[in-house]
Parts: structure tokens; C-alpha cells; sequence
């Protein structure tokens, strides 16, 4: 089968990168026997020290087409059917499809991998007159996380939070030579410019997981982390978590799911306890905005819709030391009293282990559940673990005072899965959406003025362009809702300095037009809009779907 692939490559030989409109390029359909000169199976040998870089035994008859990519069936004349014959095991690095390297005269190419704030943010900034750009990532859009919490209980739509990136930037839909593409990231070859990538599986594909690569000339990493579990044993199994649409679609269905079976007849008193338990894990702004919305939730809707089982629903907040640690200590614990006074309990504790039913604390204490949330903060995800990158505190990758990676040519990071060095002097930032933001806007702002205009987007070229300033962080405060139009203000620019803070109406009315003028797209603002005015005169939607 590699034989065949490398006979066929004879024929491309004359043509150029992958992708674009530039059929020219790729081995078309149609193309006749006679129009094209086939190696012999001697010859064909000649190319057996051709590096390539993964399995195409996945992709054999098959054909795919998506932007920029198409692989057609192996056999399209005798001589290759021949070929195709002798067996692949000897060649151990098949060659597979892709984005060639960009030649003299293209745009540079920028490939960003991510979706996530800082991502977008600097895709949006990113001057498409100057690069061409690629994006790689497993979804299609962007998540505006500070509102995901408000979507679990009916407050919002999905779709009120979801921005699609191709509206970020338009360039990846409408220019010849940009591209999303719907993949996973799995290797990047530094000294080759090129990343690898493999499709979203869903059964879509005639073979899958299909793989490809992207050549680059500037590569920005911004693939975000994951959910920190610390190890402990059933997380992943049990737990729901709060990061995507999806978690938050999970988490609905869960919850209206154990409200509605709580209601059907032969269902123990011990059993609607624990189908109506939902707790919460870890006291940071995530958890304690959901815990709120949820808290919100039953005293609103669940009371008048779930009159039967309204005294069975409750709420508990596990953290191992105090709420909302980053925030002002009056506003904590304001927090505090408030959830407490709303019927969230709040307990401290460890988590052993987590079971199917129950989860087990560190003293042994068994706290049954229906729904359990984990949100105890984020950490690197597999995938940066297994770059081979310089690392900096916590696993992140390493970058210098320009977001560049250091030891590395062209290569940027940031968002949470990166972090300064120690030799920098500077922290390691938190992972925030408001640090990813700045960074994404400082990042593109650094590829137009600096590098761009001084013609080095090419590859190896911005060696000696200097950079300019250097990326400096300053923090504009943080901000939580703890239901029942209740938020906290802390204007502070760290844990440690003084500064504004606030708590009550006032501060929920500034909690929701900031983030409603910080909501990307004047759509997803209306939508946002129109969800709060509809749920304050007619309550949540409480309808299961799926």
C-alpha cells in the first residue's frame, strides 16, 4: 500500500502545496492512465528513504474532501494495482495529506491551535492581508465561559454562548488559502515546520481516525487544559464537568432527568434524597456561580413546577479551605452567608473517592448524590505534556516576555497552556479568561506591527526583528454571581493589594452588563439579552430534550 502511495506521488511531483483552489495541485479524479507517466516497480524502491511521518493503513479506498484536503481511491491504472501488491511492512512512515509548506511569493501561514479566549482573540486581530490562517481544533466555536454556569439550569441558551469562529474571523470561510479544519492536534515537528492533526471521530468518515499534517511558517499554540482530578479514583467516571456547551447540555439532562424519575410512584424516601443531592466540588468562581444559578433554580422554579418533591432538592458545596480564595476575605464572606442563606450547603472536606452513588471524603465521611460537578480548577492537558517543548511551573509551556517559546524557531504559546519561565522573573499567570484575552490581543498586535511589516512571517525569518514591549499583565479585577441577584465586585489588582470591592444588587447589575458588553458578537449580546428579559417575566424553561 506505501508503494502505491509513493508511485502515486511521482505523478504530484510537479505540483505544488495541498489546499486553496489550485486543483492543479492534487491527484483529481478523472485524470486518464495515459496522461501520466507511472514508475516502474524497480524505481519505485528508489523512494523507500522518504520521510514521512505516520499510518495511512486507516485511509486506504477511501476518499475525503474538505478544504484544502482530498485523498482519492489507490487504484487508478494497472501499474498501481501492481504496486499495491507488494507489501507496506517495510515502510514503516507512509506519507500522509496535507498543507504543504507556503512558497515564494504566498502569504505566510500562521496555524492556531484552539479555540478557546486566547485562541479567537487573536485570530480576530490577526491582519488576513498579511497571513494566511489556519486554525486546527476538536469544536467550532468559542465558549463564553463566564456565562456557561447560567445555561445548566435554563437562564440562557447554548447557543447564547457559543460563537462560531468562522465569525471571528471571517478569513477562515471566505479566503482561498485559510482554513478550519475539525481535528485534534496529537505531535508537532519543530524542526520541520509542521504539525499533525487527526479528524474528529464520529463515524462520519469512511475510515477513521484520519490523519493529516499542516505545514507552518508561525505556529501558535493556545489548546488550553483541562480539568485538574488530582488523581482520585472514579472522577472521570461520575463526575460531570463545566468547561464546554456539551458539559453544560450533560448537566441539564442529568438534572432534569433525576427531577422528573424523583416524581414517579415506588421511589423510596432514601432514594429521592439522593437523586435530588446535587454537589458541587471545589469553591472556586465556576463552582460557586453554578452552585448560585442552581440554588436560584430551586427557589424559583423547582419549588412551583416540582411542588412533590421540592423538600427532597439540596445543594452542597464541598471545598478543602475557603470560598473564592482569590477574592477580598468581606466578600467572602458575604459569599458565605448569602449561599447559605439561599440553601446551599457548604462543607469542608477532601475528596477520596468517587463512586457511582456516593462520594467518599478524606475522613470517611459517604456523601450520596444524584448530580456531582467538578470544578476544581484546570491543569495541562496530555497533550502539552507530551510536547516536547521547554516547561514552566505547573507544566505549562515554557515561553520568554514575547509569548514566544524559547530554544524553538517560530513557535508561540499562550492562554492556560502556557506560562513564563522562571529565568523571565515574571509568574506564572492565572488561568483566567481575561489573561488569555490580553494575551491573544497583544500576540496579534505583535504579528501585524512587528513581524508582518517587517517581512517575518516566513519561516525562520523574524530571527533579528525587533519585538518591542514586552507582554505585561494587569489585572482588572474579578467578579462572581452568587444567585437570587446577588454578585461580588473585588476591583483589586491582587490578592494582596487594596482596592474596590462590593457586594449586593449593584454589583450583580455591573456583573451582568460587563460581561454582556464583553459577549463577542452584537448576535450572541441580543440573544443574551432577550434570554434575561424572558426568564425574568416567565422563569426558566424546564423542558428535557434528548
Amino acid at each position: 500500500m506505501a508503494l502505491a502511495r509513493v508511485a502515486r506521488s511521482g505523478l504530484r511531483r510537479s505540483g505544488g502545496s495541498f489546499g486553496g483552489n489550485r486543483t492543479e495541485d492534487v491527484f483529481c479524479e478523472g485524470v486518464s492512465p495515459c496522461q501520466c507517466s507511472m514508475p516502474s516497480l524497480e524505481n519505485v524502491r528508489e523512494y523507500s528513504n522518504l520521510s514521512y511521518f505516520s499510518s495511512t493503513k486507516n485511509v486506504n479506498h477511501m476518499r475525503f474532501w474538505s478544504r484544502g484536503i482530498r485523498v482519492m481511491p489507490h487504484y487508478h491504472s494497472p501499474a498501481a494495482e501492481m504496486v499495491a501488491e507488494v507489501s507496506d511492512s517495510e515502510y514503516d512512515e507512509p506519507r500522509h495529506p496535507g498543507l504543504e509548506a507556503t512558497k515564494p511569493g504566498e502569504k505566510p501561514r500562521v496555524v492556531v491551535l484552539g479555540t478557546g479566549w486566547a485562541a479567537c482573540r487573536f485570530l480576530k486581530g490577526l491582519d488576513t492581508k498579511i497571513y494566511d490562517a489556519v486554525c486546527v481544533s476538536p469544536r467550532n466555536h468559542m465558549v463564553f465561559t463566564p456565562l456557561l454556569a447560567s445555561t445548566c439550569v435554563g437562564t440562557l441558551e447554548f447557543r447564547s454562548v457559543a460563537e462560531p469562529v468562522s465569525r471571528i474571523q471571517s478569513a477562515l470561510a471566505t479566503s482561498p488559502n485559510s482554513y478550519f479544519y475539525l481535528a485534534s492536534c496529537i505531535d508537532i515537528n519543530t524542526d520541520k515546520h509542521e504539525v499533525y492533526c487527526e479528524t474528529v471521530s464520529n463515524g462520519g468518515l469512511p475510515s477513521e481516525p484520519y490523519q493529516f499534517k499542516v505545514a507552518y511558517d508561525k505556529l501558535v499554540i493556545a489548546a488550553g487544559a483541562e480539568p485538574l482530578t488530582f488523581g482520585i479514583k472514579g472522577v472521570y467516571e461520575n463526575a460531570f464537568f463545566l468547561r464546554e456547551v456539551n458539559h453544560a447540555q450533560e448537566i441539564r439532562k442529568k438534572l432534569l432527568l433525576n427531577l422528573m424519575l424523583s416524581e414517579n410512584p415506588g421511589i423510596s424516601e432514601e432514594e429521592k434524597k439522593r437523586l435530588l443531592h446535587c454537589v458541587v466540588i471545589g469553591g472556586g468562581p465556576t463552582g460557586v456561580e453554578f452552585s448560585g444559578e442552581l440554588s436560584d433554580f430551586i427557589m424559583r422554579d423547582v419549588r412551583e413546577r416540582y411542588t412533590h418533591v421540592k423538600d427532597y432538592i439540596q445543594v452542597t458545596l464541598i471545598e478543602a479551605n475557603e470560598i473564592l480564595s482569590s477574592f477580598d476575605v468581606g466578600l467572602r464572606q458575604y459569599a458565605t452567608k448569602h449561599l447559605s442563606k439561599c440553601g446551599v450547603h457548604l462543607m469542608r472536606g477532601v475528596v477520596k473517592e468517587v463512586h457511582p452513588k456516593k462520594i467518599v471524603l478524606n475522613d470517611g465521611t459517604d456523601v450520596p448524590y444524584g448530580l456531582l460537578v467538578w470544578s476544581t480548577g484546570v491543569g495541562p492537558s496530555n497533550f502539552v505534556k507530551s510536547l516536547n517543548l521547554p516547561k514552566s511551573t505547573g507544566g505549562r509551556i515554557g515561553v520568554d516576555e514575547w509569548l514566544r517559546v524559547p530554544s524553538v524557531e517560530d513557535v508561540f504559546a499562550l492562554g492556560d497552556c502556557a506560562g513564563f519561565l522562571e529565568q523571565t522573573g515574571k509568574p506564572v499567570l492565572p488561568a483566567l479568561a481575561q489573561v488569555a484575552e490580553r494575551e491573544g490581543k497583544y500576540l496579534a498586535e505583535l504579528f501585524n506591527k512587528k513581524i508582518g511589516k517587517k517581512n517575518g512571517g516566513k519561516a525562520l525569518s523574524a530571527k533579528d526583528i525587533p519585538l518591542g514591549e514586552p507582554f505585561v499583565y494587569k489585572h482588572l479585577g474579578s467578579m462572581a454571581s452568587v444567585g437570587r441577584y446577588k454578585a461580588l465586585v473585588d476591583l483589586r489588582q491582587s490578592k494582596d493589594a487594596k482596592g474596590v470591592s462590593h457586594a449586593g444588587f449593584v454589583s450583580w447589575l455591573i456583573w451582568r452588563s460587563a460581561y454582556l458588553t464583553r459577549v463577542v458578537s452584537w448576535r450572541n449580546r441580543f440573544y443574551v439579552a432577550v434570554n434575561w428579559a424572558t426568564t425574568l417575566v416567565f422563569g426558566r424553561d424546564n423542558t428535557r430534550i434528548g
